[in-house]
């Protein structure tokens, strides 16, 4: 498949999945080969965070239907409290994080090496060079970037929608056309000049689809998974355990969906933007 080439709003989804179809034992190997035990750390540190907070839900519950003379006892929920903001809840978060972060690194990286090398598959050393050279940057600018996008839903919710759609390939063009923060900020709203609401609409149906199709198989597959784990425990603690871990793996898995869109969006915007096969490179 030719990368840099002109799309519009359904020969995007159309490559997006030819891509995924045709590339996809490559990009998925390469994926887990990279961040396999990152993804198998989240699923088991939101796992433990579920079991944890749901245990400690119905101990809080039964604890506050407790009674006597003088009424019903407070610590119900004090504890759920403490359940739900837990040192494991803020683990979580990290290791979301920064498997996001991989995930965006990783698939940007394959795509380049991917269009530079003629549209072959890439190899895993090649991938995990290019991963260890930007995962840093765009961990460090993706802080910066997040905190702007929160201020921007502060301000009527429109001015984070806006900088959310405008930024979304930014790890695209850092990566890419090795631009330093600053040039692929400027890059950025340079290539959504009078494409914001085509690229809005894209993103928006896409991630529709990711949800969908990582909803509909994560369900089905966790709730497999969560019957034969309640019938051999009895433990619907451990089982809302098991069925968050495993469901949280399949949410990643299928975030690369939407990635792959964006990825083309972004030669999208830079054909339209720069012309054919040519790409400015911002330092």
């Amino acid at each position: 498949m030719e990368l840099r080439q002109l799309r519009d709003f359904s020969q995007n989804f159309n490559d997006t999945f030819q891509f995924i179809k045709q590339e996809f034992k490559p990009l998925v190997l390469s994926y887990f080969s990279i961040s396999g035990i990152l993804v198998l750390a989240t699923g088991i540190v939101s796992g433990l965070y579920e079991r944890n907070a749901m245990g400690g839900f119905f101990t809080g519950v039964m604890e506050g239907l407790k009674h006597n003379n003088s009424g019903y006892y407070e610590s119900g929920p004090v504890r759920t409290l403490g359940s739900v903001f837990s040192p494991l809840y803020f683990l979580m978060l990290f290791l979301g994080g920064l498997n996001i972060i991989v995930m965006r690194v990783t698939v940007a990286v394959y795509m380049k090496i991917y269009d530079e090398k003629g549209k072959v598959s890439p190899t895993i050393e090649e991938i995990w060079k290019g991963v260890l050279r930007y995962t840093l940057p765009v961990a460090i600018y993706s802080f910066v970037l997040a905190i702007l996008i929160v201020l921007g839903f502060c301000f009527c919710i429109a001015p984070g929608v806006y900088f959310m759609v405008v930024l979304a390939p930014i790890t695209m063009v850092f990566v890419v056309e090795d631009a330093s923060f600053g040039g692929a900020f400027n890059r950025c709203f340079a290539l959504i000049k009078e494409n914001f609401w085509i690229s809005l609409a894209i993103y928006l149906v896409v991630y529709i689809i990711y949800s969908i199709s990582s909803g509909i198989i994560g369900v089905v597959v966790t709730s497999l998974a969560g019957l034969i784990s309640y019938f051999s425990t009895h433990n619907i603690a451990a089982t809302v355990g098991v069925v968050t871990g495993i469901f949280s793996v399949f949410q990643y898995v299928f975030y690369i969906v939407f990635l792959v869109s964006v990825g083309l969006n972004y030669f999208n915007l830079s054909e339209l933007h720069d012309g054919e096969g040519f790409v400015k490179t911002y330092r």
